[in-house]
């Protein structure tokens, strides 16, 4: 029996079935004024496409997506995409770029994910909330450049650029967060 969540009570997580695709809600908002119905607008992941938009779910009642999560580990790229290994069983999958478009900047070798299915569809993966990296590149900082919060630009193995503190070099561990690919602090 399916679980049926009215628009209202969505929360950023929380994934649905709406006009036949399976979306993950990023972010939402509930508005209500005098004498109207509140309205809800949600920031949204469509699971199979990797597409993010906005809904108005205005008093829509949606059936919850039960999306089942398995731990792997990326192992290698086979050309064509990234192959993970689930860290009880062994077996390994490869999961197209197409579904990595985002998540592809921040996995290097011997990251753990969660990968998500619904149904036995396979519809990409969920990044931790914070990520250790390497930096492959960093620019030199700036001799004289005391500005409160100065910082530089580097580079990571997928080539993402990001801004970091001036005391970073290359080949440093650091922590980021990989829902905005910035800069949290250093590994330990």
């Amino acid at each position: 029996m399916a679980t049926i969540i009215q628009a209202k009570d969505l929360r950023a997580g929380h994934t649905f079935l709406y006009k036949g695709n399976i979306y993950q809600v990023i972010e939402n908002s509930f508005n209500k004024t005098a004498m109207r119905e509140g309205i809800v607008k949600c920031k949204v992941k469509n699971l199979r496409t990797g597409a993010i938009t906005i809904e108005v779910l205005t008093g829509e009642k949606l059936e919850q997506a039960v999306i089942e999560k398995s731990k792997m580990t990326f192992s290698y790229d086979d050309g064509s995409g990234y192959v993970f290994m689930d860290n009880d069983t062994y077996e390994q999958i490869s999961i197209p770029y197409s579904q990595l478009s985002w998540e592809k900047n921040f996995i290097e070798e011997g990251t753990e994910v969660s990968v998500m299915r619904y149904d036995g569809e396979l519809m990409g993966v969920s990044l931790p909330d914070q990520l250790v990296v390497t930096i492959i590149e960093a620019e030199e900082a700036v001799q004289g450049n005391s500005v409160q919060n100065a910082t530089k630009r580097a580079w990571l193995e997928s080539k993402w650029e990001f801004q970091v503190p001036q005391f970073i070099k290359s080949g440093e561990k650091v922590i980021i967060n990989p829902s905005n690919g910035q800069y949290v602090g250093r590994a330990k």
